[in-house]
C-alpha cells in the first residue's frame, strides 16, 4: 500500500505543477460522504474527459472504489497496481497470471492508463485517437521500427493491437497469435495457399517474420533485403551457383531472381515451384528463345508434335538432365556432352549420356549383345562416334527431346547451314539410312560376324 496525502502532494505541486485530480482549495478535514470528490471547487478536473472511468465516477462516494479513506479523515489508501485495478478487470487479470510473455507496463497500469479517464475508451496516456497507438507506445519503444522505406499498415498507422496483446500473451513479442495464424487474420489468400500446399517454404513455418520486418523493411513488403540476396542467407550455394556458373539461366539472374520459379511461401510441387517442372519450364519455352550462342527451339511445340519423348523427360522433366540454376556445361547440362555434330571422342565430354547409357555400348568394337545398332557383331555406335578426329557426336542422329522416329532418331540434323536429311528406316532386324554425308548403307543384327580389316 502506499499512502497519498493531500498536505505531501500539495507540496509537490509546488515543484512539479498540479496534477488535474488535485484540488485547488484547501483539503477538509474530514470527508463528506454525501459529496462528490468532483464537484464544486474540490477535484473538479478528475472527471473532465470526454471518456470517463465508469459511468457513475463522479456520484458521491465512488472514487472510495480505489481510494480507501482512514475511517472518516481526508486521508486515503491505494493498493499498488495492477493489485488494485485486477478487481475489477478479470480478464486482464487472467492474461497476466496465465501468460508467458507480460508487457513491462502492465505490471505497473498507470505506466499506460490515466486511472480516471480519457480522450478514448481506453483511458490510454497520451492518446488522442483509438486508431493511433504511436505518442503512447513509442514512449517506450523505439520509433525507428517504422522509418524505413517500406512499412507495414498498422505499424505506420499505430494500430499496434492489431498484431500485438498490451497486457499479456502466450506468444513471444505479446502477439495474439503465431506466425501465419496472426498474419493470415488479414492476407487470407496467403493463409490459403499455405493451408492446401504439399510443400511449405521452411521460414514459413518457422514464422513470417523470418523474411518480413513486420514494422518496416528496407525492400517491398518490409523483406529484410531484395531478391536474391535474402535467399542467399539460407540457399547462398544455390545463390553462389547462379551467380558464378559459366553458362547461367537468365531468369535466375534477373530481378525477380529465385521467384520467377519459385513460391517463397508453398507450393503444391516439389522445391515451392510455381508450376509442376516441365510447365514451369515451358512457360518461357513455347516460342523460340535467344540464348547467347544460339536460338533454342520452340520446345513446347516439339514435345507437342513428337510422341517418342527421350526417357529423362518422362521421368524426371527437364532436370533429368539440366541445371536450372547454372552450369559449367553447355546449355544448362548437368554433366559433359559434345556441343557439336563432329568431335573426338573423349570419353569424359559424353558424361551426361554415360550417367544412364551404358559405356561400352561406344567403346567396344565388336559385340553382339551391347547395342542394337551393330552389323553381324560390328558395333556402329564405336564405328561413328569414337574416332581420334571428327566423331560424329549422339546429335548426329538423335535428338535428345522428342522424335516422330523411334530410338530418337532425327529426321534431319543441323549441319552448317544445312538442315541434312537422314533418311532412316527402321527393318525387323536391323535398319538403313541415306544422310547427307555418305550413300545409302544398311545394317542387319543377324548377319555374319564382320571381317577383320586385312
Amino acid at each position: 500500500m502506499f499512502h497519498l496525502r493531500l498536505a505531501a502532494l500539495l507540496a509537490a505541486s509546488a515543484l512539479l505543477g498540479t496534477p488535474s485530480w488535485v484540488a485547488a482549495a484547501e483539503a477538509p478535514a474530514s470527508i463528506d460522504p454525501s459529496a462528490s470528490c468532483s464537484g464544486g471547487d474540490c477535484h473538479a478536473d478528475a472527471g473532465d474527459h470526454e471518456n470517463i472511468h465508469w459511468s457513475d465516477f463522479t456520484a458521491a462516494g465512488e472514487c472510495q472504489k480505489c481510494h480507501e479513506p482512514e475511517g472518516d479523515l481526508h486521508s486515503f489508501s491505494v493498493e499498488d497496481p495492477p493489485d488494485l485495478c485486477v478487481g475489477c478487470h478479470e480478464e486482464i487479470a487472467s492474461k497476466l497470471s496465465s501468460g508467458k510473455t507480460v508487457h513491462d507496463a502492465a505490471e505497473g497500469c498507470t505506466d499506460c492508463h490515466d486511472p480516471h479517464g480519457g480522450a478514448i475508451g481506453g483511458l490510454l496516456l497520451e492518446v488522442e485517437a483509438a486508431d493511433d497507438l504511436k505518442p503512447l507506445c513509442f514512449g517506450c519503444h523505439d520509433e525507428e521500427l517504422v522509418t524505413q522505406e517500406y512499412t507495414h499498415g498498422p505499424a505506420e498507422q499505430g494500430e499496434c493491437t492489431i498484431c500485438h496483446d498490451p497486457h499479456a500473451s502466450s506468444e513471444k513479442s505479446l502477439l495474439l497469435a503465431e506466425g501465419v495464424e496472426l498474419c493470415g487474420d488479414c492476407h487470407d489468400e496467403v493463409a490459403e495457399l499455405i493451408g492446401g500446399a504439399e510443400s511449405v517454404h521452411s521460414p514459413v513455418e518457422d514464422g513470417c517474420t523470418e523474411c518480413h520486418n513486420p514494422h518496416s523493411g528496407p525492400s517491398e513488403y518490409m523483406l529484410a533485403a531484395e531478391g536474391k540476396e535474402l535467399c542467399n542467407e539460407c540457399h547462398d550455394d544455390v545463390v553462389d551457383e547462379a551467380k558464378s556458373a559459366p553458362v547461367d539461366h537468365a531468369p535466375a539472374l534477373d530481378q525477380a531472381g529465385c521467384l520467377n520459379c519459385h513460391s517463397p511461401h508453398a507450393s503444391s510441387v516439389a522445391a515451392n515451384l510455381l508450376k509442376p517442372q516441365q510447365e514451369l519450364c515451358l512457360s518461357c519455352h513455347n516460342k523460340p528463345v535467344e540464348s547467347e550462342d544460339a536460338k533454342l527451339m520452340d520446345m513446347q511445340s516439339l514435345l507437342e508434335e513428337n510422341e517418342q519423348w527421350h526417357a529423362p523427360i518422362r521421368k524426371d522433366g527437364c532436370s533429368g538432365c539440366h541445371q536450372p540454376h547454372g552450369s559449367a556445361n553447355f546449355r544448362l547440362l548437368k554433366a559433359p556432352f559434345p556441343p557439336r555434330f563432329y568431335a573426338a571422342f573423349d570419353f569424359d565430354a559424353y558424361g551426361l549420356c554415360f550417367s544412364c547409357h551404358e559405356d561400352l555400348a561406344i567403346t567396344v568394337e565388336r559385340t553382339r549383345t551391347l547395342t542394337n545398332f551393330r552389323d553381324g557383331d560390328r558395333n556402329l555406335h564405336f564405328l561413328h562416334v569414337n574416332k581420334e578426329k571428327r566423331g560424329r557426336t549422339c546429335r548426329a542422329c538423335h535428338d535428345l527431346h522428342a522424335t516422330e522416329e523411334p530410338l530418337h532418331i532425327r529426321k534431319r540434323v543441323q549441319f552448317g547451314n544445312w538442315l541434312m536429311p537422314i533418311h532412316f528406316e527402321k527393318s525387323e532386324t536391323g535398319g538403313s539410312c541415306h544422310p547427307g554425308c555418305h550413300s545409302i548403307k544398311a545394317y542387319d543384327r543377324e548377319a555374319d560376324d564382320y571381317p577383320e580389316k586385312q
